[in-house]
């Protein structure tokens, strides 16, 4: 506290800026964006065209206007640190909705699996024996039940494999004669099991990825339209729409008034024991109240003129700073939104569970008539879904509230930690496995256990089971989902031969499900674990030995979005993923490409525009990856960055470099002569720098899957990490 005062003292006795200095616009030596606007030019309309996001710019607009470091330095360490906060907030939720994404994306690939394999493991009851395959199902459904809902687990174990009833299933699957209708029944309800819980964990996940875009999405400009999603907050949120849904399809007290379906007023009952109020949201005048209790302060604690609280205030405006100080508002009132939605989906789960605990009872517990049973069994199966469908919501929508908490939580005054909490690049449909969050982040987690469940269980089933038994399943097979033919039963089956793909190894007719790269499903698995594999499995593939991953026997190309971090050395990625390797692996040079890479020019064209041209498209300046730019001034704590290009335009690309701020890059440029590999030029730059040290990394950055690959130097030498470009936003 005292220090607080002293500090405060010191700054006041600081000599605020003069305001002579703010008077002349035209003389000031403003940076300018885009169509050299400066912050003077700010508007609605224009807002989305200043470089924002940092402090750092508005520190750098304060500068050219004269203003002196000490007086910058006392509105960082006084007023405006409720503004650099801020910035950093953003900058870690931005991260957090890409890692969402990321694992929304994960789910998303998982549930198609585990869609297969229920498929795969459903077993037509016929006629007379579908009351026996009926009981079977609710035994099993009882045997399970004693291990993952009893001991109040939350999530469906890994474990579950080492259950003797499961261990036992899957071996006799090996054997049709064997295999009874209990172990059937055992592995068919694991799968739907694993199914609701992923289906579970990819709502949730969707939803805390569309809350934290739409935050990110807060206006720029104090008159810009705030986002939908937050205006309808909490009805806009899926979690609350399925709690809804389920309130009303089990008759669960839950009254909303139909005249305030919006309102933030209103009370939600979900039973006559609990009650949940919603909560406020303080609206202020256009987002701005932060702001001006910013430009109070400095004007109260620094003395500063109003001249330069104007110019404090358009900078703060135009660099993103209202955009920060919003979306800090937003994300406060999305954590009390979520806030007690675990202790609702709680509540909710206790009343499956103990429903699905009596029925279970009345099955075993007397004796029932054929339609008492098939009704009780329809019903088990409803509420058993339900239990690992709100589970699965359960897990995530905790983890989410814990760091939605623990970014609104992040302040320079109370903590010298200044470290990145998350870092993730930008397309998850890449699969970039560049992603770095805290040790105590469990989202990725619940996942991987069901992709255990997968590998330890459901697929090992699956495989014993094809291989005693024929394959696409015969005629009158109990596999009656499976949409796989051969030459006899596609005569019979009416799905039409033009919906199916033919397998080139078996000849066999499948469905999208069963089938890629003209390989089945059962006969792409037989060719990965033949022998030791060397080439990729599928035909056609131009790069089948040089892109190929011999440590899990898949292809870079053929298997993409398939990487090889740690052995092959191999990622893939945008910008923010290169710049999240160069702040991890710290290496000693950074080799990047520049066509279609670090810029956006392609097919060997010059960077700079020709204005005399009749041709549109060269008459427009070409653009930098901003990401890309950041990663290469992080290096210079590093070392040095190099572009290695086929681009003959080496005058051009170092003027454009130098146009960009990177006259240090421009001096490193590299042209690779006519058939001759990057890999050479690196080499040889790598030879002259390690004559200081003997130690070195590198990370090698390429749009060209070919440069990357087709190198034998490059492939076998272990002190280059190959990045795979790929430029997507989300």
């Amino acid at each position: 506290q005292l220090s607080l005062t002293r500090c405060l003292q010191e700054m006041r006795h600081l000599s605020p800026p003069s305001p002579d200095i703010f008077q002349n616009k035209d003389n000031l030596k403003l940076a300018l964006d885009g169509e050299n606007l400066s912050i003077f030019d700010y508007n609605l309309n224009n807002a989305n065209l200043f470089s924002q996001g940092e402090w750092d710019l508005i520190r750098r607009d304060l500068a050219y206007a004269g203003v002196e470091d000490d007086a910058i330095q006392a509105l960082e360490d006084g007023p405006c640190d409720e503004v650099i906060c801020a910035f950093r907030i953003r900058r870690e939720l931005v991260h957090y909705k890409k890692l969402c994404l990321h694992l929304f994306e994960e789910s998303k690939k998982i549930e198609q699996e585990v869609k297969q394999a229920l498929a795969f493991f459903f077993w037509d009851d016929v006629e007379n024996e579908n009351l026996h395959g009926t009981r079977a199902h609710l035994d099993a459904m009882g045997i399970l039940s004693t291990f993952d809902l009893n001991k109040g687990e939350d999530v469906i174990l890994p474990l579950i494999h080492e259950m003797e009833a499961v261990k036992d299933a899957i071996i006799r699957h090996k054997s049709h004669d064997l295999c009874e209708m209990i172990d059937r029944k055992l592995i068919y309800n694991l799968a739907a099991s694993a199914r609701s819980f992923n289906k579970g964990l990819s709502l949730a996940l969707h939803d805390a990825r569309n809350m934290t875009k739409a935050i990110c999405l807060s206006p720029r400009h104090p008159g810009g339209e705030r986002p939908p999603k937050l205006c309808n907050l909490p009805s806009s949120m899926y979690i609350d729409q399925a709690l809804l849904k389920a309130y009303r399809k089990e008759s669960v007290k839950c009254k909303r008034n139909p005249a305030n379906e919006n309102n933030l007023d209103e009370n939600l009952t979900c039973n006559e024991n609990s009650k949940y109020t919603l909560p406020k949201r303080e609206e202020d005048k256009n987002g701005v109240a932060s702001l001006e209790k910013i430009i109070g302060r400095v004007k109260s604690e620094l003395n500063w003129p109003t001249a330069g609280l104007q110019f404090l205030s358009r900078s703060i405006l135009a660099r993103g700073g209202f955009k920060a100080l919003k979306i800090v508002e937003e994300l406060k009132f999305y954590h009390k939104c979520i806030s007690n939605l675990s202790s609702r989906i709680d509540s909710l789960l206790q009343q499956y569970k103990d429903s699905y605990a009596t029925t279970i009872e009345q099955v075993s517990g007397q004796a029932l008539s054929d339609s008492e049973v098939t009704a009780l069994h329809s019903a088990a199966i409803g509420k058993l879904n339900a239990i690992h469908y709100f589970r699965g919501i359960w897990n995530v929508c905790t983890e989410n509230t814990k760091w939605i908490a623990a970014i609104m939580s992040l302040s320079l005054k109370n903590s010298d930690d200044t470290s990145r909490l998350f870092v993730a690049g930008d397309n998850a449909s890449a699969n970039e496995t560049c992603v770095f969050v805290p040790k105590e982040f469990a989202m990725g987690k619940l996942i991987t256990n069901t992709r255990v469940l997968l590998d330890k269980v459901l697929i090992p089933a699956m495989q014993n089971a094809i291989s005693c038994e024929s394959w696409p399943p015969p005629l009158g097979s109990r596999r009656t989902r499976i949409l796989a033919f051969d030459e006899t039963t596609i005569q019979s089956t009416l799905v039409k031969r033009e919906k199916l793909q033919v397998c080139t190894s078996c000849n066999g007719f499948f469905g999208v499900q069963w089938i890629q790269q003209e390989l089945c499903y059962v006969c792409e698995w037989k060719k990965r674990n033949e022998g030791n594999p060397t080439t990729c499995i599928f035909q056609g593939c131009t790069l089948s030995t040089e892109a190929f991953c011999p440590h899990v026997r898949r292809c870079f190309v053929c298997d993409a979005p398939h990487v090889c971090d740690e052995l092959c050395r191999f990622s893939r990625g945008n910008g923010e993923v290169v710049a999240a390797l160069v702040e991890t692996m710290k290496p000693m040079l950074l080799f990047l490409d520049f066509d279609r890479t670090l810029a956006s020019t392609k097919s060997g064209a010059t960077p700079l525009p020709n204005r005399t041209s009749t041709n549109q498209k060269v008459r427009h300046p070409h653009s930098i990856d901003s990401e890309l730019k950041e990663a290469v001034i992080a290096q210079k704590l590093n070392g040095s960055s190099h572009v290695v290009t086929r681009n003959s335009h080496k005058a051009d690309i170092e003027q454009f470099l130098r146009q960009h701020g990177l006259p240090e890059l421009a001096q490193n440029v590299h042209v690779v002569p006519k058939k001759e590999s990057k890999g050479s030029i690196i080499k040889e730059i790598i030879a002259n720098a390690s004559e200081t040290t003997k130690e070195y990394s590198c990370i090698f950055v390429d749009d060209n899957i070919r440069e990357l690959v087709k190198d034998p130097w490059l492939r076998s030498c272990k002190e280059i990490h190959r990045v795979l470009f790929v430029r997507a936003g989300l």
